[in-house]
């Protein structure tokens, strides 16, 4: 990405910020996951099972995170999507005339 393109607006920042913060929140939904059951299994009262269901909330929790950034990246992929078929449409329209 160039300085041009984002004084001009010709291409979007967030694609490329979604997919900083994609790996952000990848860590962090990971770490947290892994910190909470270690401390499930080493605090009072834990146990084994309730570790295994707190890693499993967090697979599962990383999988929806992964759905909404690709839902994030598919608005700029249609965005970008529609300027190709009105730019495709105004050359038509120019060679008509």
């Amino acid at each position: 990405m160039k300085f041009s393109d984002l004084a001009s607006f010709d291409r979007f920042v967030s694609p490329t910020l979604i997919r900083i913060g994609y790996w952000i929140g990848i860590a962090l939904i990971a770490l947290s996951g892994l910190s909470a059951a270690i401390s499930s299994i080493s605090g009072y009262g834990g146990s084994a099972g309730t570790a295994f269901m707190i890693l499993v909330g967090t697979f599962v929790t990383l999988i929806f995170w992964r759905v909404f950034c690709e839902l994030a990246f598919l608005l700029f992929s249609i965005h970008d999507r529609l300027g190709e078929l009105r730019q495709e449409q105004n050359r038509k329209l120019d060679s008509d005339h």
